[in-house]
């Protein structure tokens, strides 16, 4: 299981990657600033919800997963009007999703402590 999470985390953090310059360059799409901001607040957030994935904080799993559907539906919007590096968004967006969806429904269910 520690194979799926790192890799769930690695296709996350190269999908965020690739969203951090469109705030200062969108690739030529022409998407309005706000917009390119997000793009690339998605980004600095996947980074961070994957680096939380690989520490295995409780949080992160949630986290993870709601990032990489967020990127799945940009990148299925990207597909519908035919935006350059969509088909890539596409195929790593859904690998980290998958990897991730996989390895919440495999792990183990956290037991709270009695204190």
């Amino acid at each position: 299981m520690r194979t799926i999470r790192y890799c769930a985390a690695i296709a996350t953090i190269v999908m965020s990657l690739l969203n951090l310059p469109f705030a200062l360059d969108d690739g030529g799409i022409g998407l309005p600033a706000p917009v390119a901001w997000l793009f690339s607040l998605l980004g600095v957030a996947g980074i961070v919800a994957a680096v939380g994935l690989l520490r295995s904080a409780g949080w992160a799993m949630p986290a993870v997963i709601a990032v990489g559907a967020v990127n799945l539906a940009g990148a299925v919007v990207g597909l519908a009007k035919a935006w350059d590096g969509a088909v890539i968004g596409l195929v790593l967006s859904a690998a980290g999703l998958g990897l991730a969806l996989v390895y919440a429904k495999g792990r183990p269910a956290r037991v709270p402590r009695a204190s």
